[in-house]
């Protein structure tokens, strides 16, 4: 069916309705809207727009219906506006708002970060005598390299330099949260193995190391006590969110929502510093769960 011009107006100033509505609320990229201010900004009835939300429901089984979409749910609200407006690129617009990233972008910035870091320790001037000192003092050579690389360089330079270039090469509004949310993002993926520094410089630990010390260094063997350690930290998180072992993502993700709909700052306002931690230990367990 052929789109008139018109109509792709209209389509455009309406998501950008949407998305004006998102930025107002925005509080580090958090925000919640309800099927009936949905309804409103498409010009549509409730009981139309709720019967558009079950039908599209259908092709996404991990959809639950709880009033609204909330920031989680982004991929999902996205989806229904291309399918209701008849719209490309709506992703696009929705990063270009700073109101919501997808995997696709938040894969672009991960990877940035790490090209950032490799790119300048390789053009780094290595300070032999005092890399030799740290690792003489260590038992662990890679221990040693932390603290040299940490002596000589900011992480956080890193992290906000990789968040500048992404949000000023795709004119992303930054206002409305976006710096904050994209920081703690890298912090929380630093610990795991996505962004794990070592890993990141692990060219410039053998490097180094052959330098040092004339010979390729041999691997280590890997530790078990870490695997424990992740396994206590997911039960602890699973009991937060009242789950068992056995539990999906899915139930995961229900859980989430339900605890968002209790405590949302937009639906209890003394729910803000719970829903930090909701929403942090959550991010938190989706990873641990990726890396089981």
């Amino acid at each position: 069916m052929m789109v008139s011009q018109t109509d792709t107006s209209r389509s455009r100033q309406i998501l950008a309705d949407v998305i004006f509505e998102l930025q107002n609320q925005s509080d580090d990229l958090r925000w919640f809207l309800t099927y009936d201010r949905l309804a409103e900004l498409l010009e549509m009835k409730k009981e139309d727009c709720l019967r558009k939300l079950y039908q599209f429901r259908a092709s996404k089984p991990q959809m639950s219906l709880s009033g609204g979409f909330h920031e989680i749910d982004g991929d999902l609200l996205i989806d229904f506006l291309e399918d209701i407006l008849n719209l490309d690129d709506v992703p696009g617009d929705f990063l270009r708002g700073g109101v919501f990233f997808g995997e696709r972008p938040l894969y672009e910035l991960r990877e940035s970060f790490k090209s950032l870091i490799q790119r300048t320790i390789e053009n780094h001037k290595l300070d032999k005598e005092l890399l030799l000192l740290l690792a003489t003092a260590t038992i662990d050579f890679d221990d040693a390299v932390d603290s040299y690389l940490m002596d000589k360089f900011e992480l956080d330079f890193f992290i906000n330099r990789a968040i500048y270039f992404f949000i000023e090469s795709r004119e992303i509004h930054a206002e409305y949260g976006a710096e904050e949310f994209l920081k703690e993002y890298l912090q929380a993926l630093m610990p795991t193995k996505i962004l794990n520094f070592r890993d990141i410089t692990k060219e410039f630990r053998d490097r180094t190391y052959y330098e040092l010390f004339g010979r390729i260094r041999s691997e280590k063997p890997k530790k078990k006590s870490k695997t424990k350690k992740i396994n206590l930290e997911i039960e602890e998180l699973l009991a937060f969110f009242n789950l068992d072992i056995d539990c999906t993502l899915n139930d995961l993700k229900k859980k989430f929502k339900e605890l968002l709909k209790k405590y949302h700052p937009d639906i209890n306002k003394n729910g803000e510093e719970m829903t930090k931690k909701i929403i942090l230990k959550y991010n938190r367990l989706v990873i641990l769960f990726k890396d089981k």
